[in-house]
């Protein structure tokens, strides 16, 4: 009787665990977030919430929507279990999951870079010509065809004395002027190497010139192409020195950011950070490329460069207070809607208004 009764019990609790009710009753949804995901008004709507009314209309879901104004306090409500699920562009990380429960991850996104465009003076395109680098480099070219010289003037020039002059400044000069006509492949002619061991100098300062001079050139290319093509425009981490960024509250960003001494602004949106910017509070906006992308498309856009650099790359998902059977029935269903494409076009739909 004892095991009869522990059974009995047993079933109990295994039905309060996973209740036969998950599609009777009805469900506590919360849901926040920034536009398009969450549109903050009278009527619920958004990526998320058609998203979520997909998943609802599958699996005959009874459901009420409860909104929440940030995604921190809708997951404190999932801490306290005032909601069954909380719904949104919620970031799943680590210091999220001590305090809830996360779903199947139903999209998969990143952080890009809002910013004016700024164009060049005249100076600043010619700048790079006078860097240290680059002068460091002419110097150092400068020597290698100067031990290049010396070495064709030690192999030949010490014998032919008529052709290359009797004093070692000039004939040093002259196989400086050698090497110059051999790497830039001119070919005067007016000079040549006549013994065997001046052959093979010059054929070797042929091989390492012609590496030389296209790693040279391309280095110059590059640096003309990336300075007129992106100005001082912020584009990437790496041009957030001394800048004041907004950003949402996520500090793996903010330590990212401060690494390269830019100065981080919080915004609880997008949509706050883009006035921010507008105003010049800002030099730049970072944030999640969704929200971004929609204000960028409808809205001011002369002026201004949206850059997608795969900046932390994170998952959206849904928030429980613990892993039950309702987690487990929107994890299969957003694996079904990811399959079919469903959430992508919604996405796009919603971005595109």
């Amino acid at each position: 009787m004892r095991f009869l009764f522990f059974l009995l019990l047993s079933a109990i609790s295994i039905l309060n665990l996973y209740p036969q009710s998950v599609n009777d009753s009805i469900l506590r949804v919360g849901y926040g977030g920034s536009e398009p995901f969450v549109y903050t008004n009278e009527t619920p709507k958004g990526i998320i919430v058609d998203v979520w009314r997909e998943i609802a209309f599958n699996e005959d879901f009874k459901y009420k929507l409860y909104p929440y104004k940030t995604i921190d306090s809708g997951l404190l409500a999932v801490k306290n279990n005032k909601i069954d699920v909380f719904i949104g562009p919620i970031t799943i990380n680590s210091n999220r999951a001590q305090h809830a429960t996360f779903s199947q991850p139903y999209f998969d996104t990143e952080m890009a870079i809002l910013a004016p465009v700024l164009d060049l003076t005249f100076w600043e395109r010619i700048q790079p010509f006078f860097s240290t680098t680059f002068l460091y480099a002419v110097l150092g070219l400068l020597l290698v065809l100067t031990i290049v010289g010396i070495l064709f003037w030690l192999a030949e020039g010490k014998h032919m004395g008529a052709e290359y002059g009797e004093s070692a400044i000039k004939g040093i000069g002259t196989g400086i002027w050698l090497a110059i006509v051999t790497m830039t492949t001119v070919g005067y002619g007016d000079y040549a190497p006549k013994t065997i061991l001046g052959r093979f100098i010059i054929g070797s300062w042929m091989i390492i010139s012609l590496i030389m001079a296209t790693s040279f050139v391309a280095g110059i290319a590059t640096t003309l192409s990336i300075t007129s093509k992106e100005g001082k425009t912020i584009t990437s981490l790496t041009h957030l020195e001394s800048k004041k960024v907004a950003v949402p509250s996520n500090q793996k960003l903010i330590d990212n950011i401060n690494i390269f001494g830019g100065e981080t602004v919080i915004v609880t949106n997008a949509k706050e950070g883009y006035k921010k910017l507008m105003n010049g509070d800002v030099d730049a906006l970072v944030y999640d490329i969704v929200p971004l992308e929609h204000i960028f498309k409808n809205s001011k856009k002369e002026g201004f460069l949206l850059s997608k650099k795969g900046i932390l790359p994170q998952h959206y998902g849904f928030a429980f207070p613990e892993a039950n059977a309702l987690k487990k029935q929107i994890d299969i269903e957003i694996l079904r809607l990811k399959e079919s494409g469903e959430i992508n076009k919604i996405i796009k739909e919603w971005v595109n208004r």
